[in-house]
């Protein structure tokens, strides 16, 4: 029988954390399936689903056919039953399972599948799901494109029309920028295998110009109101385009320059809908509300649908309202100033968000925010607490916020990038007193320019002033030295992020006051009150006070009795720990077990708690990324920017690779092999012995194992810096011949020139040209490496080899820089899908030159410089290559 004589201390109760954990193994099982079942087919995940329903039938069954008597002997610390408590996780797996087997099975109806297998080019018929945004060149193409999420729902294919709602990522030209959220396109294209999991099964290429069919209704007229809200604001200002993103999300403005120095301090968030700005929009318009006078629920009803006006007018992509969801939640933690009921609530939320969409289980995105939210739920009021003991309130409660979510997001963030940014914490604090003004002020203007434009110019004109802060702090401290730490790369560099998250968590936390407790004053001791003042607490009937079950002895006040000396603070505070957690954890637990109350969680309690969450989300991360694939590692070309001269990276093995020249700079061959991994040298070729392709041999051998060592040259004798480099790396330098070997893995080599005696006349001619193929997991990648062969041995060369007429080269090493001398004829010859130029910006030599430009250009060769963008990779995806910049 339950006791109602129990009395409890108000300070006790306020420092109770009292989040309910039961919805926990639920939240756990609908994330681990969910992250399993979108990398199945939908026949997969059904059957899961449905087997998951048996077992939640059968222990139903249990549940009413066992005798009450043997199901109450297992029993979990609420008095549940055991098969009960049993139940809420399989119901998640079960929701989860099912859900994304119905989404499957959508995605996998009609022939896209098909087109795919057979690369067919057919008439497709898509609808826009998200905004454009846009690729830099440094993808395959000198050329910016734009890449938008869609839906094919129907087309042509084989003379056959279809209907489908298959998701897809399109890959296009700028002739798509202005393609709006909803929009209708029909166009002719090819699909692709994506190499990324995510709810796009393929990657959509057009091959024709589109026709376009604009959104109509709301989202036509909203499409509106962000275009004129966009060109508003770069009429208005010179923000770089920021305040579109920190309004409406809209990043297909901003400043790439800007964007990097936002990424470097950790601003990025700033640049999406995110939680943030669902709760300034939940929590102005619920105090402006109030501040009229209207009853609690009349105000919260109206901040609700103020927040449903803002997702609509952002766009209710599945992000969003998850932002929406998990903001809400935050400002309600944070309001509160104790997590009593949000830790149920989120709990539920991250249930209902996966079963909509399962694809979130894989989304950095949604795991960050459920970090940052998880954090400002669990900690964010000890937090404040623990801060406040040396800060003055309000700027403890500044702090806490981004200090909180750093703690808890830090951990995914280097899984995203190596590496932690020094002054996020700065660069928040800095930042977040103008963030609400900007949102706020950015959504007036969108409301003018709906309602009364004249008014919207100001009020642009107003957030800006706010953006341009936020842009010039992080201009400033992304400047500021040793802007960004290096980090351990994948799970190790996780879990190592884990352990220091939880060291400052632990150091701040364990010196907090009583959670929920007034932070800006020591306890009083000695006020023993009643704790549920609507249950009898005594004998004596409601209401009645009873003794404080163990009093304390009392501060000592500031105005002591004469002779006594007031105790110091700190000793006071001290004390206060030590009695805290001896006795009162102690106590309160063996009186709350005695009276089979419900046990309330102290302060050590929170700590350990959120410690075991903390992990919790660092597990749950390192597991679903470990489930999702990695892209290839082998057959990864390096082209180095070297200066003016060669250096190329040949991957062949994790750590090993063929290296082709070695350019004029040791130190900057030696960098380019660090940046790549690179620690085995199974190959060094010296196409011939200008010092522009052998002068940085020493920096190439440089602390690395050199398996061989080849060379060509018309030259009598080998120049010192390859014999040296030769006799450190305890090889011997081999001249190469049409008879050379290349042994070695995931690559095939061999020597087309020269043919016979080296050019005596010519050093350039005496260039050894290498037809090399990388096979990779996709597919195998063939290259020409023509060294600096000049146009009349190239003649000879095409003329001795002719099977390179249409042998299909994926990718051509230009001659000589891109010097006219190497000629045309090559490059009309192999017709390459690309074509890479080793060169020194502002070379003296004019390279490359224009006419070599030109022949490119007319072949639809597409070009890339290290002059222009310094190292890059060439990757392979599908049937795709992918330049990319190497930093």
């Amino acid at each position: 029988m339950r006791s109602t004589g129990a009395v409890r201390r108000t300070q006790d109760s306020s420092r109770r954390w009292t989040g309910d954990l039961r919805l926990l193994p639920a939240a756990v099982t609908a994330w681990v399936g969910a992250a399993l079942a979108v990398q199945a087919s939908a026949v997969v995940a059904t059957a899961a689903g449905l087997a998951v329903a048996a077992c939640a039938f059968v222990l139903v069954t249990v549940v009413l056919v066992v005798p009450g008597r043997t199901t109450a002997n297992w029993r979990t610390a609420n008095s549940a039953p055991l098969a009960v408590q049993g139940l809420a996780p399989l119901a998640a797996g079960m929701l989860v399972l099912l859900s994304a087997g119905g989404s499957l099975a959508r995605a996998e109806a009609g022939p896209v599948d098909q087109a795919m297998r057979n690369s067919s080019t057919f008439t497709a018929v898509l609808r826009m799901t998200g905004e454009p945004s846009v690729l830099p060149p440094s993808g395959f193409s000198q050329e910016e494109n734009i890449l938008v999420d869609a839906d094919i729902v129907g087309g042509v294919l084989g003379g056959s029309r279809f209907a489908s709602t298959t998701p897809v990522v399109v890959i296009a030209s700028m002739a798509w920028a202005d393609i709006g959220w909803g929009d209708t396109v029909r166009v002719l294209g090819t699909v692709e295998p994506s190499d990324r999991v995510g709810r796009a099964r393929a990657v959509f290429l057009p091959s024709a110009k589109p026709v376009i069919r604009d959104a109509g209704g709301w989202l036509g007229y909203s499409n509106g109101l962000r275009n004129s809200f966009r060109e508003t604001s770069e009429r208005a200002g010179r923000d770089r385009g920021l305040l579109p993103g920190m309004a409406l999300g809209d990043r297909s403005p901003l400043d790439p320059d800007l964007e990097e120095a936002m990424k470097l301090t950790g601003l990025t968030h700033l640049t999406a809908v995110s939680g943030a700005n669902c709760s300034y929009v939940v929590a102005f318009a619920f105090v402006g509300l109030r501040s009229l006078r209207l009853p609690r629920a009349a105000a919260a009803g109206g901040a609700v649908a103020a927040l449903t006006c803002f997702v609509l007018l952002v766009r209710p992509e599945p992000s969003v309202l998850r932002a929406a969801v998990m903001g809400g939640i935050g400002v309600l933690a944070i309001l509160s100033g104790r997590g009593k009921v949000s830790v149920t609530v989120l709990l539920l939320s991250i249930i209902v968000l996966l079963a909509m969409d399962p694809w979130l289980s894989v989304s950095f995105a949604f795991q960050l925010s459920v970090a940052a939210t998880l954090g400002l739920v669990v900690a964010g009021p000890a937090m404040v607490a623990s801060l406040a003991r040396v800060l003055p309130l309000r700027v403890a409660q500044l702090l806490a916020i981004p200090l909180t979510a750093q703690v808890f997001c830090t951990p995914i963030i280097v899984l995203i990038q190596p590496s932690l940014p020094v002054y996020a914490l700065p660069a928040n604090v800095a930042a977040a007193p103008v963030v609400p003004a900007v949102t706020l002020l950015g959504m007036a203007a969108v409301l003018a320019l709906a309602t009364a434009p004249v008014l919207a110019v100001p009020l642009v004109v107003a957030a800006q002033a706010g953006t341009r802060w936020v842009g010039g702090v992080a201009d400033a401290l992304a400047r500021a030295p040793a802007a960004s730490l290096p980090w351990l790369d994948g799970a190790p560099g996780a879990v190592l992020a884990a352990l220091f998250s939880l060291t400052v968590l632990a150091a701040l936390l364990l010196r907090a006051p009583g959670v929920g407790a007034s932070a800006d004053a020591p306890r009083a001791r000695g006020t023993g009150t009643i704790g549920d003042r609507n249950q009898d607490t005594t004998s004596g009937g409601p209401g009645s006070r009873a003794p404080e079950l163990h009093p304390r002895k009392p501060r000592a006040a500031a105005a002591a009795p004469r002779g006594r000396r007031p105790q110091a603070w700190t000793h006071d505070a001290k004390q206060d720990w030590k009695y805290d957690w001896k006795h009162d954890w102690k106590h309160d637990w063996k009186h709350d077990r005695a009276h089979d109350r419900k046990p309330g969680w102290t302060r050590p309690t929170v700590v350990v708690l959120t410690v075991m969450l903390l992990v919790f989300v660092a597990a749950v991360t390192v597991l679903v990324r470990g489930l999702l694939p990695t892209p290839p590692s082998g057959g990864i070309i390096t082209v180095c920017d070297v200066g003016q001269g060669d250096g190329l990276v040949l991957g062949t093995a994790p750590g090993h690779a063929l290296v082709v020249d070695t350019g004029p700079d040791p130190d900057a061959m030696d960098r380019c092999l660090d940046a790549v991994s690179v620690e085995v040298i199974d190959a060094l070729v010296i196409t011939h012995l200008h010092d522009d392709h052998y002068g940085g041999i020493e920096g190439a051998v440089r602390g690395r194992s050199v398996a061989a060592l080849y060379y060509s040259t018309g030259e009598d004798r080998l120049p010192d810096e390859v014999t040296e480099a030769a006799h450190a790396a305890g090889v011997e330098a081999e001249r190469l011949s049409p008879s050379t070997v290349f042994d070695l893995q995931h690559v095939e080599a061999r020597v087309l020139w020269p043919q016979g005696p080296a050019d005596t006349t010519e050093e350039n001619n005496a260039s050894a040209v290498l037809d090399v193929v990388l096979q990779t997991p996709d597919r195998d990648v063939r290259l020409l490496l023509t060294g600096d062969l000049e146009e009349d041995a190239t003649d000879r060369l095409l003329a001795a080899t002719p099977e390179l007429a249409g042998g299909g080269v994926d990718i051509l090493k230009v001659a000589h820089h891109g010097a006219r001398n190497g000629g045309s004829a090559v490059i009309e010859t192999v017709a390459p899908r690309l074509a890479v130029i080793s060169v020194g910006k502002g070379n003296d030599y004019g390279h490359p030159h224009p006419a070599i430009l030109q022949a490119l250009t007319t072949a639809g060769v597409v070009v890339v410089r290290t002059d222009e963008i310094g190292s890059f990779t060439v990757g392979v995806s599908g049937n795709r290559l992918e330049v990319r910049q190497l930093r």
